[in-house]
């Protein structure tokens, strides 16, 4: 589907040719007073401005914080507001803490994105100052009493009130009470002051912990070494599979030392033909040093210690208070029925891989196997003579397919936006698109950053620099009526000065249908795919795994764009973890439907070549084949499996069972290994005591608790995938799709029902919604049943 046509000259509609032929590009020479800095901001032209805004920011926050105390906390009473108009005053208050957190998370999101993009030192020193700087005072705001009452009091004031209205801002009064009260707002002051200590540890440690679960090594510990070996003759039996790179051989044992982590390592494991290397490399992968499981363990105790001085039993009941799923008992639950179903068929996938041992072998399916014996599974059912085999696809193909995807089913189409100015963006590849509704106009911006670059941060992510907000009940002049005492610092030796309090700066705009005007989210959307080849000119081009990253990254991009509401707490990505990856999933899907798949592989043909349908149909069906053979095709119980048992560990650690003197997380991480081993393996009971995995598990820092929550929105995303969009639904749909299995109708449904509230709703609802399943809108222990009986496999 064609986009658009815009009128304003910085604008194109190829979006192909900006990705995939970077040096056809133009810049824009139009003449501007000001030309805009990073990410479209006057005010952001060089580092030293960034700071300069922060600090600014902050006594602009702390004016805000006046005015909040001194309008909302019943002793003070200069607002009439407050005893004769209830239902008014809490609104009042809630826009000005979620203008509070707002004009305070414009800098912070800003800065986050910068110091993990930005390629100049200068940028990313800027931005960590000015990150640490802001995060600091947030920090002291969850224990600010007044603050707290004046929350605690306009909201009681409608607590009885249904009017739905007031459903959005109750939710985001509820996030800030959880808040203030997770960092022990109801405590004594010596208990408060105790359970700051103990977050600033929390944040300390698990730093550590994390740095040295993503290092070679682990944490630093002297003695301990990082690497593995191999010899030449092992070298030579796979060939070119171990790269190129060239191995340093030492000339008297004629071994090599190999990072345990590295290709050279993966490639052994996966093609040698002998288990005893396998064996020395696998074990070699899952060593940590003593002091990474020091690190792990101690993060694990202080986390018990905040819950139960926080009056919780667990780090669990703390982290899922405000998830869908609520509790550990539901999310155990959960994993229990969905490990139920899973095990009969990983014992099937189990016996496959056997079939493909040496004839009269006994042994198990051993843990350094699966990955041997699993590529000659592939190998002995895909056809080299399938052209999907090979096909890649460009950067570009896949943006302007996703464009003509959402243009099809909810009415947003992509176009691209010659920067303003030079510094407006980070490097020279990165692409900015104008998002584009066919009835609001533009609703946001996304800055697609997708090539690799060094010091660039590795993987895949979702950077919210902008969220959605209505603006104009602001009152913006209204923070200089309480400007509190000028001698008294803010934070630091920061003082207050209404002269240098203006806060950054956004553009603001009204929405078709919608009273009041909003600003518009802007995200950054980052990948590290190979960049274009500019000397050669040739496109960057994905393998299927890397077009399924794109799909799932642009899903959190999308759900920022749709999901705007006048509240930015809850704005697009901002709701429950065990909900958010939801969209993402679904995009997944889609990038596997035909039609999705149809469009990919007729645009990867050469521009000049004129494919036929039938040759077109004839690759879609051979894709489908090539993936229904591929290792994730084939594997795909076992490694849902895999993630089980991690999110069943997760639980684990999590739970009272840290408070035990006698807890040993290496012999707790063993005994779920031992239990969610599909077979029994003697020669892995042997090993298992020098497996210590469990302390690289680097989710356990920023996913503590949570891990569960990507296969429960599996499970939600392949259930309204089968409801709303697959063409051959058991049992069948009544009535069936009509041609377009991307039906319009159901696109919109998906919009409005689910993706356009954000986190301002609570999913349940939504899910009932969209489903047409009442027993889910109150959530609890009878809808995580319903989700658990859908499964993955049915």
């Amino acid at each position: 589907m064609l986009l658009r046509i815009a009128t304003r000259r910085h604008f194109t509609t190829n979006i192909r040719a900006s990705f995939d032929q970077p040096w056809l590009r133009t810049k824009n020479n139009t003449l501007q007073q000001r030309p805009p800095g990073l990410l479209g901001y006057p005010e952001l032209s060089h580092p030293e401005e960034l700071i300069r805004l922060s600090e600014q920011t902050l006594r602009r926050a702390g004016l805000i914080v006046s005015r909040i105390v001194h309008s909302f906390t019943p002793h003070h009473n200069t607002n009439p507001k407050l005893n004769h108009h209830p239902q008014q005053a809490f609104l009042d208050s809630i826009t000005a803490f979620d203008r509070l957190s707002d004009v305070l998370c414009r800098v912070i999101d800003l800065a986050e994105s910068i110091r993990n993009l930005h390629p100049h030192q200068e940028w990313v020193f800027a931005a960590n100052q000015a990150h640490q700087l802001l995060s600091r005072y947030m920090n002291t705001l969850n224990t600010h009493k007044e603050l707290y009452d004046a929350l605690d009091f306009t909201l009681a004031r409608v607590s009885k009130d249904d009017d739905p209205k007031l459903v959005a801002a109750k939710t985001v009064a509820q996030q800030f009470i959880r808040d203030f009260q997770r960092h022990g707002i109801d405590l004594s002051g010596r208990e408060r002051k105790k359970l700051v200590e103990i977050s600033d540890e929390i944040m300390a440690v698990g730093r550590m912990f994390f740095a040295g679960a993503c290092s070679s090594g682990g944490a630093e510990e002297e003695g301990s070494s990082s690497s593995t070996w191999t010899t030449a003759e092992e070298v030579r039996q796979i060939g070119s599979m171990i790269g190129p790179e060239p191995l340093a051989f030492d000339g008297q044992e004629g071994r090599a030392l190999i990072e345990p982590n590295g290709w050279p390592a993966h490639a052994l494991l996966r093609y040698h033909p002998s288990a005893t290397v396998r064996r020395r490399i696998w074990l070699s992968q899952r060593q940590s040093p003593d002091t990474q499981v020091i690190l792990l363990e101690s993060l694990l105790k202080l986390r018990y210690q905040f819950a139960r001085l926080t009056g919780k039993q667990n780090w669990a009941e703390v982290v899922l208070e405000d998830k869908m799923l609520g509790s550990p008992a539901n999310v155990r639950r959960f994993l229990d029925g969905l490990a139920q179903e899973t095990r009969p068929l990983v014992q099937e996938e189990s016996r496959r891989l056997r079939q493909l041992m040496p004839p009269g072998s006994k042994d198990p399916i051993h843990p350094w196997d699966r990955d041997y014996y699993s590529q000659l599974l592939v190998a002995s059912r895909q056809s080299a003579r399938n052209p999907a085999a090979q096909m890649r696809f460009s950067v570009g193909n896949c943006l302007e397919t996703l464009s003509s995807l959402f243009s099809q089913i909810y009415g947003i189409s992509f176009e691209v936006e010659a920067p303003q100015g030079p510094e407006e963006v980070w490097d020279e590849l990165v692409v900015k698109l104008a998002v584009i509704d066919e009835a609001e106009g533009r609703i946001g911006t996304i800055y697609c950053d997708l090539f690799d670059r060094p010091d660039k941060s590795s993987g895949a992510a979702h950077y919210t620099v902008r969220c959605s907000r209505r603006t104009d009940l602001d009152q913006a002049h209204l923070d200089f009526q309480f400007l509190g005492d000028p001698h008294r610092p803010v934070i630091d030796q920061l003082f207050p000065d209404p002269l240098r309090s203006e806060p950054l700066q956004v553009p603001v705009s009204q929405i078709p249908g919608k009273i009041g005007t909003y600003q518009r989210p802007v995200v950054v959307f980052s990948c590290t795919f190979e960049p274009p080849n500019l000397i050669d000119r040739q496109p960057s081009l994905l393998a299927w795994s890397e077009v399924e990253t794109l799909f799932h990254e642009m899903g959190h991009a999308i759900h920022s764009m749709i999901g705007q509401t006048e509240f930015h707490n809850v704005s697009g990505t901002r709701c429950p973890t065990d909900f958010v990856e939801l969209p993402s999933i679904l995009m997944e899907h889609f990038a596997r439907s035909k039609p999705v798949l149809r469009q990919l592989i007729r645009n990867q043909a050469e521009p000049h070549q004129d494919a036929q349908i039938g040759d077109v149909e004839g690759m879609v069906t051979g894709f489908e084949e090539f993936q229904a053979g591929s290792e994730a095709g084939m594997m795909r119980a076992t490694e849902t499996y895999s993630q089980l048992q991690l999110a069943v560990l997760d639980q684990l650690f999590h739970s009272e069972i840290v408070a035990s003197p006698a807890f040993d997380s290496t012999f707790e991480y063993q005994r779920v290994v031992r239990e969610y081993e599909p077979a029994s393996s003697s020669a892995f009971s042997e090993d298992a005591g020098s497996d210590r995995w469990h302390a690289r598990f680097g989710h356990l820092y920023g996913y503590g608790a949570s891990y569960y929550s990507y296969l429960f929105d599996r499970v939600i995303a392949q259930k309204i995938w089968a409801t709303l969009f697959d063409p051959y639904p058991t049992p069948p749909r009544s009535p069936p799709l009509d041609n377009d299995q991307l039906d319009r109708r159901n696109g919109e449904r998906l919009k409005h029902s689910l993706l356009k509230f954000g986190g301002a709703r609570d999913p349940w609802i939504s899910l009932a919604e969209i489903l047409n399943i009442d027993q889910l809108a109150d959530g609890g222990f009878k809808a995580v049943d319903v989700v658990r009986k859908w499964g993955l496999w049915k």
